[in-house]
Formats: C-alpha cells, sequence, structure tokens
C-alpha cells in the first residue's frame, strides 16, 4: 500500500474548528467576536446581567504582557472580565481545544499575576488525550480558579438566551 493520507514528509494536516469571528450587538454594544463560542458564551453573561445574578462584564479588555520571557507566549488577552459583584471580578478564557500555548499562559498568568483569576470555560471537557493531560496539570498546578463546562450550561439554558 503506497497510499500515505497526508502524512508525506513536510506536508501538516489541518483541523477546522469552526472558529468563526462574529459581529453582535449584546447589552446595547456592538462586539467583534473571534468565535461563534465567545459569543455564545456573550449571549449567557448577558442572561445572568440581565438576571442580576452578575454585575456586568467585558470583552477583551485587558492586555496583559509577560516578563522575562525568551520563547513562546509574550502577552494574553483573556476573551471575558466578569464582575460578579461591583468590587469582584474575575476573568473568563473560553477554549474549544485546550492546546500547549493556553497552557503556557495559564501558567505565566498565575506566576506573574497571581492576583487576576482565571476561570476557564471549555466548550466541552476533554475526556483522554493531550488536551485531557493538559486540562489535570491546569487544575492540579491551580492556574485556574475553576473549569466551568459550557455545554452543561448551555444545555440548561437553551431557549432563554
Amino acid at each position: 500500500m503506497n497510499e500515505k493520507l497526508g502524512f508525506e514528509k513536510n506536508k501538516r494536516i489541518r483541523r477546522e474548528f469552526r472558529n468563526k469571528a462574529k459581529t453582535a450587538m449584546i447589552g446595547g454594544k456592538t462586539h467583534h467576536f473571534r468565535s461563534e463560542f465567545e459569543w455564545h458564551w456573550a449571549r449567557y453573561l448577558q442572561f445572568l446581567k440581565d438576571k442580576k445574578q452578575i454585575h456586568d462584564w467585558q470583552y477583551e479588555s485587558h492586555r496583559f504582557l509577560f516578563e522575562g520571557v525568551t520563547r513562546g507566549p509574550y502577552s494574553y488577552l483573556p476573551d471575558f472580565l466578569v464582575f460578579e459583584k461591583v468590587d469582584e471580578a474575575v476573568w473568563q478564557e473560553c477554549k474549544g481545544e485546550l492546546d500547549s500555548q493556553s497552557a503556557s499562559k495559564f501558567q505565566r498568568m498565575a506566576e506573574q499575576y497571581p492576583q487576576d483569576e482565571i476561570e476557564l470555560v471549555m466548550q466541552r471537557i476533554p475526556k483522554k488525550g493531550n488536551a485531557a493531560n493538559r486540562l489535570d496539570r491546569i487544575k492540579r498546578k491551580q492556574w485556574v480558579r475553576r473549569v466551568i463546562d459550557a455545554s452543561k450550561i448551555f444545555r440548561q439554558v437553551k431557549g432563554l438566551i
């Protein structure tokens, strides 16, 4: 069998995660979301705000710069800043696929900005493979405050948002 199925030398197989950018008005403001997952999560946050379960939320409002980095990610732009109360806020990062670069960002945030808490919002929780191992390490090292399974939340609020 001579067929190599795309694994020839110098040939990469590209995955498509359906990361379609979306522009939408939510809460009276126009936002340019990088993915439909972020758009859905913003709609959920606005639902919580309307129900007075959170005070407010912002999309991509601050970029963190990492000092002393020679390779890997030099900065981090969290997806959402969620104000649970007027004076209490937490960063939330939406991830469909948990890659090694994201894990590095969480580690660097925990080391260089320990006062800023991050919640990881997963489109679905990986059960096995590299992504599951990365998630386990992130939780074990406490680089994030908690991991949120968005698929469960979206099933619960289906038809409400």
